[in-house]
C-alpha cells in the first residue's frame, strides 16, 4: 500500500537464531524447516539490529558543486546481537570455530586458538509479529566482531557479536528474506 498505513507498522516481538555450516540451503519458503540449522538460544532483550551499509566514491567535477556520480565500492549486510546462552554451539560461534571436547569426569575444554582460521556459517534469524513471520537467511558469513562482555553477578554474562554476509560462492544473492506479510502483495 502507498501511503501511509498504520497497519503496516511491525514489530520483532518473538524470535530465533539458526547457525548452519557454510552453503546450507535456507528454507524455500515460508512454511518449510530449518533443516540442517541450530537454534542458538536466548538472546538478549535487545533483540537482533539488522544493518546494510554500502560504500561509494563520488565522481565530482571541477563544472559542478554536486556530486556527479557514485560508483559502489562494497556493500555489507549484517546483524548484531548479545546469545545469553554458553554451550558447545554458542562458544564456538562467539570465538571463531573449534570445537567444545569432553575431558570425561564431567569436564569440558574449549580452547581459543591462537592462530584463528576463518568459520564460514550459514544464517538464520526468525522473527514474528503476531501471525506475521520473517524469515533473513544469509548463505554465506562469519562473525566479524565481538564485543567485550561484562563478568558479573547482577546480570548474565552475555556473548555480544556482529555476523557478517560474504558474496555466495556462486550468483550474486548476498542474503534473502521470507514472509508471509500480505503487505508485500
Amino acid at each position: 500500500m502507498a501511503g501511509i498505513a498504520a497497519s503496516e507498522i511491525r514489530v520483532g516481538a518473538n524470535g530465533t537464531i539458526y547457525v548452519a555450516p557454510s552453503g546450507t540451503a535456507g528454507p524455500a519458503n515460508i512454511g518449510a524447516a530449518w533443516t540442517g540449522f541450530t537454534n542458538i538460544g536466548y538472546a538478549d532483550e535487545e533483540g537482533a539490529k539488522l544493518t546494510r551499509a554500502m560504500e561509494t566514491n563520488e565522481i565530482k567535477a571541477w563544472q559542478s558543486v554536486s556530486t556527479l556520480r557514485y560508483v559502489i565500492t562494497g556493500v555489507n549486510l549484517s546483524v548484531a546481537f548479545s546469545l545469553l546462552q554458553w554451550d558447545k554451539d554458542t562458544l564456538p560461534f562467539y570465538m571463531g570455530g573449534g570445537t567444545v571436547v569432553a575431558q570425561g569426569g564431567g569436564s569440558f575444554k574449549y580452547v581459543v586458538s591462537s592462530s584463528p582460521t576463518i568459520d564460514e556459517r550459514a544464517f538464520g534469524l526468525e522473527w514474528t509479529d503476531g501471525a506475521l513471520i520473517y524469515r533473513l537467511v544469509v548463505g554465506r558469513g562469519m562473525v566479524t566482531e565481538t564485543s567485550e562482555t561484562n563478568v558479573q553477578r547482577s546480570d548474565a554474562v552475555k556473548l555480544p557479536l556482529t555476523f557478517s554476509a560474504m558474496t555466495p560462492a556462486s550468483g550474486n544473492e548476498l542474503a534473502y528474506i521470507l514472509t508471509n506479510d500480505t503487505a508485500f502483495a
